[in-house]
């Protein structure tokens, strides 16, 4: 009888599909073999899939080996089957998708500054499941490597996903040309700091006066925008004809070329 048992054991092992997704298992679930070590969380356990010491939550740990799913009546809520994360302009692009037999209340988006770095959520309320299952992270900065995950919520319960890493290359100091130019009665001149500097923001003419200063001091890293009306420094218009702005910033000057049209 217990040789009997053993072949059935060895021949689900053979058979047993390759599974790609990773499915919850609820603690206690497993009762020998290592499984859910301790903690009352519920964790991910990779199916016919050699995963060794993946942990999630308090206490939590899953050995290798496939067989942990025996004795489960059915696959219950899916975790995300895959993640996928680019950049994309000047922000890191989220994708993901869970198993169409899954279910889940809502989703939120965690990011991790470095490799040992903590996980932070990032998103402000859920996102929701009925939604497109994207997020984009305008708050990363250039230059930096972050890793994500996506917890899905359910029941006031939290599973996770596996992570991803995305490079961000690093970028210099920016001046964009003004919009719109020629310009009347105002235009926006934007920039990028790469990083917190002292800024100093002005406007001059042909003959190098000084007509207006836009901003003079310290702005955090990223992209920014200044609104000039077409005023000097007084207050009034200035009259029609070539003006230029020139950003100075961490050691760095930039000048590009501007008109109003009266």
């Amino acid at each position: 009888m217990i040789r009997a048992v053993l072949c059935s054991l060895v021949l689900f092992c053979i058979l047993a599909p390759p599974a790609a997704a990773q499915y919850r298992v609820l603690h206690g679930t497993v009762a020998s073999g290592g499984g859910v070590a301790s903690g009352s969380h519920a964790v991910y356990c990779t199916a016919a899939q050699p995963v060794t010491g993946i942990a999630y939550g308090a206490d939590n740990g899953v050995k290798a080996g496939f067989w942990y799913c025996a004795g489960i009546s059915s696959t219950v809520d899916v975790a995300v089957t895959s993640i996928f994360a680019e950049l994309r302009g000047d922000a890191v692009h989220l994708t993901w998708s869970i198993s169409s037999n899954g279910s889940c209340e809502g989703f939120n988006v965690y990011r991790s500054p470095g490799a040992d770095a903590p996980f932070e959520r990032i998103n402000e309320v859920p996102i929701p499941p009925a939604g497109s299952a994207t997020y984009r992270d305008e708050t990363a900065e250039p230059g930096n490597v972050y890793r994500y995950r996506i917890g899905a919520t359910s029941g006031g319960s939290e599973w996770y996903s596996m992570e991803v890493s995305v490079t961000l290359p690093p970028k210099p100091l920016m001046l964009h040309q003004n919009y719109p130019n020629p310009f009347n009665p105002s235009t926006n001149i934007s920039y990028y700091l790469p990083k917190r500097s002292h800024v100093r923001l002005v406007i001059f003419d042909v003959r190098g006066a000084l007509v207006r200063t836009l901003a003079d001091g310290v702005q955090g890293v990223g992209a920014h925008t200044s609104l000039w009306n077409g005023t000097n420094d007084t207050g009034c218009p200035v009259a029609s004809g070539v003006y230029y702005y020139r950003i100075e910033a961490d050691k760095q000057v930039i000048t590009k070329k501007l008109v109003i049209i009266r």
